[in-house]
């Protein structure tokens, strides 16, 4: 669709400025703090915020996101009223979780470790009181105001916690205290909306609070939204377990630089995406065309990423993050990222066509899946962290295959539908560019050798570049066919909004 694109470029092009002045910002992070206190920060913190805030955001926004069909004006209530649960199941878990937190906390943990838990509490139960206005904005597509809220709220964020880390010395309370601005940022842009009295909860005129496919839908994924917390949140809990704290800074330390292309590109296409696949209809040609785009992000990275990756980390972190185990985990990662970039837009497709049958179907299959991840970290824990990057590439195309599957008996192709050679094309170059850029970069030590580094880096922009100008027709045609797609879901929004003041006429 149309909106899809330039809902994902204005996403992209509005954060753009906020994750350099934030990646540039936690690099100084990180050489700052040893990597215990990273790992607790990054790992042990951030986990918090995600469990705590999980149920909220994959289950209560997404199943608001799907409208059911019978109705014209109840489903817009019953959304609403799915983001104020979406607080309250918030509220719920962050009490528990802290608990837990203080109860299990490091060795010897200093008395603001316990600070710091007890603000990231009260960060998660106030960013999740942006729900309701959150899903009214990704239901009328206006994800510019979504795009600029976080980029504002992601620079406060990150901006505080390198002040304070500076200044202190206490990454973790640090991390705590910028964490709760980033909630108070975030929710306030919302507020300043001059209709945000309408989007209070409120029963439908059938006196109840949510439609009966909402419902319907909210019990179905609540065994999908735990699955999903394993897989997505496992490597953590693992990491927690079975290895030390300086493992977690590593882990940590990869995992923000890896995601950095998650955050900035994936997560919000992916989100966009959804909310144009629940329109109805199979929309092959779009989720081809986004599978090309995001998928070939990924490539990239996989054909890249390994020979560059002890260059980056010492060039960004130093020598000591050089000499650690953090370019064996970066290497890892690099692979991870390719599954990441293709299951990101199966599940948003998948998501947001599946039956309730599916989903009971796909719940069971994520058990099997969360067991494969654990077997692999377990068994490969001896290797270090890098163990669970790779079973989390083992978890992670186990779910590629399933919405494969899922996308199979959905949509009936033809080889000409899936044009797979002009893909291999496209991908067969970049994988000969990288294996062969990666046997020119020079190895580092207490010195980088910049002269050959820049070489090496050149090339492989060359590369790249050239790769694309001899697939440029196949990467125009995708463009075009989400370009040429028909606003839908635009349509729906605008006849919705025609049809309540004709009501209210009435």
């Amino acid at each position: 669709m149309a909106d899809a694109l330039q809902g994902i470029g204005a996403v992209v092009s509005t954060q753009l400025l906020a994750r350099a002045v934030t990646f540039i910002l936690n690099i100084l992070i990180a050489r700052l703090a040893a990597p215990s206190e990273y790992g607790v920060s990054y790992i042990s913190l951030q986990l918090f915020s995600n469990l705590s805030l999980f149920i909220t955001k994959e289950g209560f926004r997404k199943v608001a996101l799907r409208d059911p069909k019978d109705e014209k004006h109840a489903p817009s209530q019953s959304s609403l009223n799915l983001g104020w649960g979406g607080i309250c199941s918030s509220a719920l878990l962050s009490l528990p979780l802290a608990f837990y937190w203080m109860l299990r906390g490091p060795a010897a943990a200093p008395q603001s470790y316990y600070w710091a838990v007890a603000l990231m509490a009260v960060a998660s139960v106030v960013e999740s009181l942006g729900e309701p206005f959150l899903i009214c904005t990704l239901a009328a597509m206006d994800f510019r105001a979504r795009a600029f809220g976080e980029g504002v709220a992601i620079l406060a964020r990150t901006i505080v916690m390198f002040l304070l880390a500076a200044s202190f010395g206490d990454l973790p309370l640090a991390f705590a205290i910028s964490q709760l601005l980033y909630s108070i940022v975030w929710v306030m842009w919302f507020m300043r909306h001059p209709n945000v009295l309408a989007w209070m909860p409120s029963r439908l005129p059938s006196g109840q609070w949510l439609h009966p496919d909402h419902y319907e839908l909210l019990v179905e994924f609540g065994g999908k939204v735990l699955m999903k917390l394993a897989l997505t949140e496992g490597e953590k809990l693992l990491l927690l377990i079975l290895f030390t704290q300086e493992d977690w800074g590593v882990f940590g330390l990869v995992s923000n630089l890896g995601s950095i292309v998650l955050r900035l590109l994936f997560a919000p296409t992916e989100e966009i995406a959804y909310s144009s696949f629940a329109g109805g209809g199979a929309q092959w040609h779009l989720l081809r065309a986004l599978l090309m785009l995001q998928g070939g992000v990924g490539w990239l990275g996989l054909c890249f990423g390994p020979g560059f990756s002890k260059l980056v980390v010492r060039i960004l972190y130093g020598v000591d993050w050089a000499n650690s185990a953090a370019p064996q985990v970066l290497t890892a990662y690099c692979v991870l990222l390719f599954f990441m970039a293709l299951n990101g837009i199966l599940e948003a497709y998948v998501d947001s066509q599946s039956s309730p049958r599916w989903v009971r179907l796909c719940n069971l299959w994520q058990i099997l899946i969360s067991l494969v991840l654990v077997i692999v970290a377990w068994g490969g824990s001896g290797y270090g962290p890098v163990a669970l990057v790779w079973a989390n590439c083992a978890a992670m195309l186990l779910r590629v295959l399933l919405c494969v599957y899922f996308v199979r008996q959905r949509v009936d192709l033809s080889s000409a539908d899936l044009r797979a050679a002009s893909a291999l094309k496209l991908a067969g170059l970049l994988l000969v560019s990288g294996c062969g850029c990666s046997m020119i970069v020079p190895p580092v030590s207490d010195t980088v050798p910049w002269a050959r580094a820049a070489i090496a880096i050149a090339l492989a922009g060359s590369s790249i570049l050239a790769s694309g100008f001899l697939c440029r027709q196949e990467l125009r045609m995708t463009f075009a066919e989400v370009r040429s797609k028909k606003t839908v879901d635009m349509e729906q929004v605008v006849q919705k909004e025609d049809e309540v003041p004709s009501k209210k006429t009435s």
